[in-house]
């Protein structure tokens, strides 16, 4: 199982930049945060909960439940002082290992039959703009497209449709 412990490697290249002073730019990474999603969730919590990174996970498989079988071993004060999940109501793997302090539930608007549509990292996403709003930010595409959010108010001359449209043009374009 060692071999397979990638939150070893995460912590090991984590600490590595936190205490080398390593620059970016000419920028450190003394306030460095780590996120992941669903399995990177995961591996981030641990991480986060391991080093001085604090860490974001949407869907992270949770650490409190397992945090003595790590090594080295996360103490509950760590994931409730350096960990934040976004959990998405029904989302039944961000369920598993007991949650540290600061989460966020999210509702999750999949069909209730859809055992694992909750989980998904773009759907929280969705929810999140269409819930708390997106201000002047375009509203992701995929959105309205895969998961039925309903069309944002146009407030400029495009609409939706061409708006998705050059995005995706843009998008093609980077490669």
């Amino acid at each position: 199982l060692k071999s397979i412990a990638y939150y070893k490697y995460t912590t090991q290249f984590v600490n590595d930049l936190l205490e080398n002073n390593w620059t970016f730019h000419n920028k450190s990474f003394h306030t460095l945060k780590v996120t992941g999603a669903s399995l990177g969730g995961g591996l981030a919590i641990i991480t986060g909960a391991q080093t001085r990174a604090n860490a974001v996970a949407i869907s992270g498989l949770n650490g409190m439940l397992s945090r003595h079988t790590f090594e080295p071993p996360v103490s509950e004060k760590q994931l409730n002082d350096r960990v934040f999940n976004v959990i998405p109501d029904r989302d039944i793997i961000a369920a598993i290992g007991g949650r540290a302090r600061q989460f966020q539930q999210f509702q999750c608007r999949a069909k209730k039959s859809n055992l694992l549509g909750c989980h998904s990292m773009w759907r929280s996403a969705c929810e999140a703009m269409y819930t708390c709003g997106s201000r002047d930010r375009s509203v992701i595409c995929r959105c309205v497209e895969q998961y039925g959010y309903p069309k944002p108010i146009a407030l400029g001359n495009k609409t939706f449709e061409e708006a998705c449209q050059d995005e995706e043009s843009r998008i093609k374009k980077m490669g």
